[in-house]
């Protein structure tokens, strides 16, 4: 056991370093000698876990994931006995949350893995479950809110849950590249006037005034 913990902690360290070089050299800089360095370890330890960047690339990307779905299960605990609406739309904040701090890698690191699931089949079918799986959980929410009675019956949840989705691509893609235009306040407001023409929402909008 305690070998597999090494393993495990070696691969964190190293994800961990590609991450930082990323989102401060961008991902064309992260060459495996780079992220050896960062990491402080050898690039043979580096290749021993990660023969191909992409391969770490992949790993990087679930290990972002991870700490968000962690984060958003946590809010989903917190927020037990709220409306549905309103469960959605923390845990969708909490997708954009990452890009608030300039010290956070996540939406450069998914920026970076969308441009190369373009061009690597591998990459692409983990973007396309992963896809999937979100689009799933959201018609799923917006069918509870309508059994609720805090969503139109006339609401088609599939159709919905994917524009849902299109929409918070959207917002992060802005405030990755556009932090002067589109600030974290105004991306969780925009979030918030979309969903609650969907959902029920116990929370009032984000304003400029907020944290």
């Amino acid at each position: 056991m305690p070998r597999t913990a090494d393993h495990d902690a070696r691969r964190r360290q190293v994800a961990e370093a590609m991450l930082r070089v990323t989102m401060t050299e961008g991902l064309e800089a992260a060459s495996i000698p780079r992220i050896a360095r960062e990491a402080g370890v050898s690039t043979g330890l580096v290749q021993r876990y990660f023969p191909t960047k992409d391969d770490l690339l992949r790993y990087a990307f679930r290990y972002v994931l991870d700490e968000l779905f962690t984060a958003i299960d946590a809010e989903l605990a917190a927020s037990a006995g709220r409306r549905i609406g309103t469960r959605l739309y923390r845990a969708l904040a909490i997708l954009l949350a990452p890009v608030e701090s300039p010290g956070d890698p996540a939406g450069r690191v998914w920026l970076a893995f969308l441009a190369r699931a373009a061009v690597h089949e591998g990459l692409r079918e983990l973007h396309v479950e992963l896809n999937q799986q979100g689009r799933r959980q959201y018609a799923d929410a917006l069918r509870a809110a309508q059994a609720a009675g805090d969503a139109a019956a006339d609401l088609d949840p599939e159709r919905e849950a994917r524009a849902l989705m299109a929409y918070v691509d959207g917002l992060t893609l802005h405030l990755v590249l556009e932090p002067e235009t589109m600030t974290p306040v105004r991306a969780r407001a925009e979030l918030h006037r979309y969903l609650s023409r969907l959902v029920r929402i116990e929370d009032e909008p984000p304003t400029e005034g907020d944290r």
